[in-house]
């Protein structure tokens, strides 16, 4: 169980990153980057063009819920709810059987373990939550993008850690005229690939703070 939360926990910090941000009510589209497709060849103002408003919806969003699946490099599938308020703040809560939690409090991330009763925290500025749950994003500055395709209506922005702290790339995917984000994919240094699509996702909704909450086995 230990090596598996490790596991979790590697991917959550890059894939749990950009979680919120989809308009979308129906089911959500697959978790496939549009780079996998052949892709229409971008000139260099389109490609910055794309990442501007790939960004700008990101940022618009203050808060969301929904739902998400989680695709590990093993093939096994995971479930659960998701809650974000911008800026800093999300929970990603995986349905049974899965012990698995992780918050956002808008400072540190932590991941927590029900069944081993272990809570771990990071903080926020070391994982791509700081980037990504931002009020003020900015892919070109904030980040080292590899990659911008698009296939119609669908495209893929590739990332890399600037700082060279955490390895492997993460490619968000948005779908349809206003830039939804649909999904993500994760590329570990290992070339373990983790993809995550979104389900249900609702804009604007009151949250509750205590979501973003979370307090020590001890504590309780």
């Amino acid at each position: 169980m230990k090596t598996r939360l490790a596991t979790l926990v590697a991917a959550a910090a890059l894939a749990a990153a950009p979680l919120a941000l989809a308009k979308q009510t129906g089911p959500a589209a697959p978790a496939v980057a549009p780079a996998d497709a052949a892709g229409d060849p971008l000139t260099p103002v389109q490609r910055d063009t794309l990442l501007k408003q790939a960004a700008a919806s990101l940022e618009k969003v203050k808060t969301a819920t929904g739902k998400f699946e989680q695709l590990a490099p093993d093939f096994s599938v995971e479930t659960g709810r998701f809650a974000l308020s911008r800026p800093g703040k999300v929970r990603f809560e995986y349905d049974a059987p899965s012990p698995l939690l992780i918050v956002s409090n808008g400072t540190t991330v932590a991941m927590q373990d029900s069944e081993l009763e272990t809570t771990d925290r990071v903080p926020l500025g070391s994982t791509p939550l700081a980037l990504l749950l931002d009020d003020d994003l900015d892919f070109t500055t904030e980040a080292e993008v590899v990659d911008v395709t698009r296939s119609g209506d669908n495209i893929g922005v590739t990332l890399r850690d600037r700082s060279g702290e955490m390895d492997g790339t993460l490619t968000l995917l948005f779908a349809g005229p206003d830039h939804d984000l649909t999904g993500w994919r994760t590329v570990d240094g290992g070339g373990n690939i983790t993809s995550v699509q979104l389900s249900d996702v609702q804009i604007g909704k009151k949250l509750n703070p205590r979501l973003f909450v979370v307090k020590d086995f001890d504590d309780e």
